[in-house]
C-alpha cells in the first residue's frame, strides 16, 4: 500500500513505531493536540494539521507546498518557511475556516495554480489575485 508513495522502508518504519506509541503512550487513542501529535513518528505539522481537522474538527492550516506558494501568490505571506506562512495566513482568516481554506487551496494549486503554468485564464479567482497573468491566459 505504501509502497508507491515514495520512502516506503522509513514510511513503513514510522507507521510501526507510531502504532506502538500511540497503543503505549495514548492507551490507544490518537491525540487531539498539536504538541502530542508532532512527538509521534513521520507526524509534523502538517500531518498533525491534518488530522486535527479532518478527524477531530479542531481547525489548522495545514502548509504544503500548495498552501505555500498559493498564499504568496495571494499576497497573504512573503514567508517559505511553512511555519511563518502558517502564523501569517492564521492573522488573516478566521480560525474556523482554517481547514477548509486548507483543502480548497490545495486543491487549486494541484489542478489550476500550478507552480510553473499556473492557468490564470481559467481560474476563478484570477479578478482577485495580485498575481493573475503570471500564467496561461
Amino acid at each position: 500500500i505504501i509502497y508507491s508513495t515514495g520512502f516506503f522502508r522509513s514510511k513503513a518504519k514510522n507507521i510501526k513505531e507510531l502504532a506502538n506509541r500511540i497503543l503505549n503512550d495514548f492507551g490507544g487513542e490518537v491525540p487531539n493536540d498539536l504538541a502530542q501529535l508532532v512527538t509521534l513518528p513521520g507526524v509534523g505539522r502538517k500531518t498533525a494539521n491534518v488530522v486535527l481537522g479532518n478527524a477531530f474538527g479542531i481547525p489548522g492550516l495545514t502548509v504544503d507546498t500548495h498552501f505555500g506558494r498559493l498564499s504568496r501568490r495571494f499576497g497573504w505571506s512573503t514567508a517559505t518557511d511553512p511555519v511563518k506562512v502558517e502564523n501569517d495566513v492564521a492573522k488573516l482568516i478566521p480560525e474556523k475556516e482554517w481547514t477548509l481554506l486548507s483543502h480548497k487551496l490545495i486543491w487549486h494549486g494541484r489542478r489550476i495554480c500550478h507552480s510553473r503554468k499556473p492557468e490564470c485564464g481559467i481560474c476563478p479567482l484570477a479578478k482577485l489575485c495580485p498575481s493573475a497573468g503570471i500564467g496561461k491566459i
